[in-house]
């Protein structure tokens, strides 16, 4: 039965009439055509008629289905259900439906022969069968719909719950969320001006965030003289939520001597009491600050969401801390059987530059057993370890991930240099292995960091794993620190900052007099960076075919280029040295199933978060990608998309 094919019998029973009457006319003029048109007309009539009794009797098998199949009644009490009920056929069609349904739901209007789609948005009619209700809404109200079978046709019993649900979301929008605020780059105004000034900007930041809880009708308490804790109601959360948190936009408007502040903001949303909540914000800020702060981190349900993060980082790291954290290493790497140094995938120089740091302080200031797990043959540090092994005095360093598999036993200690994700390690069974665990690392904090080691030292404001390293080197021990050894160090920092351009701070140029002072020479660090005429050649020709978009260079590197991993990233580098270019994208193949992608940018885009979007990560300035993705345009689609969502620092 096509549906609605029923409800036109009046329209067609007229017009079989009217075709009578012109037949009965047209004797007058032709008879035969007299006589075609009386025989169509009769045709007319007797089909309508025949489909009339079909559907009449389609009707009845399906009503006395229903009533087969719905417990306790007849069918003369479907109707009187105070509760709206339909039913449809065997083709989603209603055919038929109680008074309560077309007054309640249909507001007077007859809905007989319409699709049953409307009534349920859309969901396949099976999904209503089985005992449980599937809540929908219709208009204002809320409907919690109960279905059976009965044969080829679905009755849908539609039980009002809009009391309910209403009162289910009030309660979830007055569920309140607790957020922790930190005035996190207070030192910076501390040093820099006078005691007075200080005090007003302190109070400005607090102004500010007493202005931000009135205006969103919350509670505000400072904790102490740079945090603050707030509670939210959950309706107000979604607001501030959908205004994409402007309060970090009015803190950064706080000014002096060209500095501006910033506030990092933990939120526990989502649980069901204070406590809980409080204990997620503590968590979700340690998690901002992980990640640079300026900037505020969500937590709901062990997920993070975050909002800003796009400021270059605050710096709040001090020589006692670092002092502190090479006591503790010393005392552990003193305390274990061997150690191994270990960097991420595809190591570059300063990973490769910091495991040589470390292991010179290790295997001679400390003297206990170490080595440096590495797939030579898969680094972007190839030169650096070839002269190393050939030159640098470290023929037995460097050993491959296999080869230190077997030098795992219980005391074994396992250092993880320049990367805090377990999945992005050089080998993840070394460190599944083993029971020791020390991490050191520069990069902005990930969802997935590593969280069972014994010391965690990741400072994401500082330019590069080599400069945490050499600063540690420098109280666990350099007495034996090689002049090769240091270059190592120089060329990972050169590297991160390229060439001390971007993300350098007073510690950095310390870090590096100090390797100066071991010996470092500048002249002999460039030869790292050195490439073949080949490479210059494929960066060139790279640069020359990007394409502007809007301020972001966007590049292809051809598959059937050598070490396009390095060529790529080079090439990005270059990129942002076209005038108008924020940041820059170079899209490449790693093998037939995955597309990498090379970012860089000078502050104005945070390509972070973008390759954050895209399952990557990095820093504000310098980030990079993977995506199990065939073509390479589709990256790039994608890779539009993120940028799009990101936008501007400013």
């Amino acid at each position: 039965m096509n549906r609605k094919n029923w409800t036109l019998t009046p329209y067609f029973v007229i017009f079989s009439l009217l075709m009578f009457a012109m037949s009965f006319i047209s004797v007058r003029y032709n008879p035969y055509l007299s006589m075609a048109e009386f025989g169509v007309s009769f045709a007319s009539l007797i089909f309508v008629i025949v489909m009339n009794i079909k559907f009449r009797k389609y009707i009845r098998n399906i009503v006395k289905s229903v009533v087969r199949n719905t417990e306790g009644t007849e069918h003369i009490y479907l109707e009187n259900f105070s509760f709206p009920v339909v039913v449809a056929g065997a083709q989603d069609d209603i055919v038929w439906c109680n008074s309560s349904f077309v007054i309640d739901i249909c507001k007077g209007k007859d809905p007989v022969g319409n699709d049953i789609s409307h009534f349920v948005l859309g969901k396949d009619l099976h999904r209503f069968i089985g005992g449980k209700p599937v809540k929908i809404r219709l208009g204002e109200k809320y409907y919690r719909v109960y279905g059976n079978a009965a044969g080829e046709s679905t009755v849908l019993y539609y039980i009002d719950d809009t009391y309910y649900s209403n009162l289910e979301k009030e309660f979830n929008n007055k569920k309140a969320s607790v957020a922790i605020a930190l005035f996190d780059n207070a030192d910076d105004f501390d040093t820099d001006s006078d005691g007075e000034t200080q005090g007003e900007i302190l109070l400005a930041v607090e102004k500010a965030i007493q202005k931000w809880a009135t205006d969103t009708n919350s509670i505000c308490c400072k904790i102490s003289s740079k945090r603050y804790m707030l509670i939210f109601e959950e309706r107000t959360l979604k607001r501030i939520i959908e205004d994409k948190f402007k309060i970090l936009e009015d803190i950064r408007d706080i000014r002096l001597n060209g500095k501006s502040a910033t506030i990092s903001v933990g939120i526990g949303r989502g649980k069901d009491n204070l406590r809980e909540s409080d204990f997620q914000a503590r968590k979700a800020l340690e998690m901002a600050l992980g990640r640079g702060g300026d900037q505020v981190a969500i937590s709901v349900n062990g997920e993070y969401e975050f909002f800003g993060g796009v400021s270059g980082g605050v710096e709040r790291r001090s020589k006692v801390r670092t002092r502190t954290f090479a006591e503790n290493i010393m005392g552990i790497i003193k305390s274990s059987d061997n150690v191994i140094l270990m960097g991420h995938n595809f190591s570059d120089l300063d990973c490769v530059g910091a495991s040589i740091g470390l292991y010179s302080t290790i295997s001679k200031s400390i003297g206990k057993e170490a080595c440096i797990a590495c797939n030579i043959n898969r680094s972007l540090a190839k030169q650096l370890i070839d002269d190393s092994i050939n030159h640098g005095g470290l023929s037995n360093a460097f050993i491959t991930p296999e080869e230190a598999l077997k030098k795992i036993n219980e005391d074994t200690l396992l250092i993880i240099l320049d990367t805090h994700i377990s999945s992005f390690l050089e080998s993840e069974e070394i460190y599944q292995k083993c029971n020791k665990v020390i991490v050191i690392d520069h990069h902005r904090k990930m969802v997935d960091f590593i969280k069972d080691a014994l010391v965690f030292f990741h400072e994401p404001t500082v330019s590069s794993t080599c400069e945490m390293v050499s600063e540690l080197i420098s109280y666990m021990g350099d007495d034996y620190l090689s002049s090769f050894e240091a270059e190592a160090l120089l060329a990972g920092m050169m590297l991160d900052t390229k060439n001390f351009v971007i993300k350098t701070g007073v510690r950095t140029f310390e870090a590096a007099a100090y390797l100066k002072q071991k010996g470092a020479d500048t002249v002999s660090v460039k030869r790292f960076f050195a490439g073949g005429i080949d490479e210059y050649r494929d960066k060139s020709k790279i640069v020359s075919m990007a394409k502007i978009s809007g301020h972001n260079a966007i590049a292809f590197a051809e598959d059937d280029m050598n070490n396009i991993r390095i060529v790529s990233s080079q090439a990005a580098d270059d990129l942002l040295g076209v005038e108008g270019v924020y940041a820059s994208f170079v899209i490449y193949k790693i093998d037939p199933e995955t597309t990498g992608i090379s970012a860089r940018s000078y502050g104005k885009v945070n390509v972070q978060r973008i390759m954050e979007e895209l399952g990557g990560g990095g820093h504000l300035t310098m980030a990079a990608c993977q995506i199990k993705i065939t073509d390479k345009y589709e990256a790039e689609k994608m890779l539009l998309s993120a940028i799009n969502k990101v936008g501007y620092v400013r």
